[in-house]
């Protein structure tokens, strides 16, 4: 009894640690969406972004990568969105901006460990 309980423990503690591998999560901003009217009192209710924020919020040394379409007003737009991360609450040092997403009107935000993205 005692010894099964031994065992169970670090198993608990290692089911409560915030996965570090494989913990990527995806999540898409459309054009359509990033149109609407932006401001303080708005951003904030935007799923997509307050998603985001949430699962960065849970990571160890977690980050949010930024693809985003490659033309200049892709550019515009994930630079626009970077500020307002920045605005609520993540660092500019968490956020990482990367031309190159698949869609023309679409950001991808990628959220996990920093060491990840990085690769």
């Amino acid at each position: 009894m005692f010894l099964s309980k031994l065992i169970m423990l670090p198993l608990l503690l290692l089911a409560l640690l915030p996965a570090s591998a494989n913990s990527l999560r995806i999540f898409s901003l459309g054009a359509d969406e990033w149109a609407r009217p932006r401001s303080g009192e708005i951003i904030p209710d935007f799923v997509t972004l307050r998603s985001a924020i949430d699962y960065w919020g849970k990571g160890t040394n977690a980050a949010i990568l930024i693809q985003y379409p490659g033309e200049d007003s892709g550019e515009i737009w994930a630079s626009e969105l970077r500020d307002w991360f920045i605005s609520l609450g993540v660092p500019s040092d968490y956020i990482m901006l990367v031309p190159g997403s698949q869609d023309a009107d679409e950001i991808t935000l990628v959220v996990g460990n920093r060491h990840e993205l990085k690769q």
